[in-house]
């Protein structure tokens, strides 16, 4: 009974060693495909990061066109809203003696209707 202990223990580390030795072998393989992987991502990962870069620097460029553009039509916009202004000014200052002539006229040519009504009346 004790000869089929030992020949047990002994087919037991014989097994686990078989077993040490395949993990140890399947391990060097897995170090040798993690250090294939790492070696064809480096440039992947180079290439990333530079199409990244590229990508902000556009965008920042976008960016500021469109800081460009905005600034431009708020100008366009200053000089229309200054166009406005001088219009109305001009046009208060014309109409203002014209609209003051007008009366003055106005008036004349009442009177001097009413004149002439009253002269027909007597």
């Amino acid at each position: 009974m004790e000869t089929i202990l030992v020949l047990a223990q002994v087919l037991a580390l014989l097994s686990a060693s078989a077993l040490c030795i395949y993990l140890i072998a399947v391990l060097g393989q897995f170090k040798k495909d993690v250090s294939e992987l790492n070696q064809r991502a480096k440039p992947v990962l180079e290439n990333l990061t530079e199409i990244t870069e590229k990508l902000k620097s556009a965008a920042g460029k976008i960016d500021d066109q469109a800081n460009i553009v905005r600034e431009s039509l708020q100008s366009f916009k200053d000089v229309a809203d200054n166009v406005v202004l001088f219009e109305r000014r001009v046009q208060e200052r014309l109409e203002e003696p014209i609209l003051q002539v007008a009366s003055i006229i106005g008036a004349t040519v009442s009177s001097i209707a009413a004149f002439f009504q009253r002269y027909r009346e007597q």
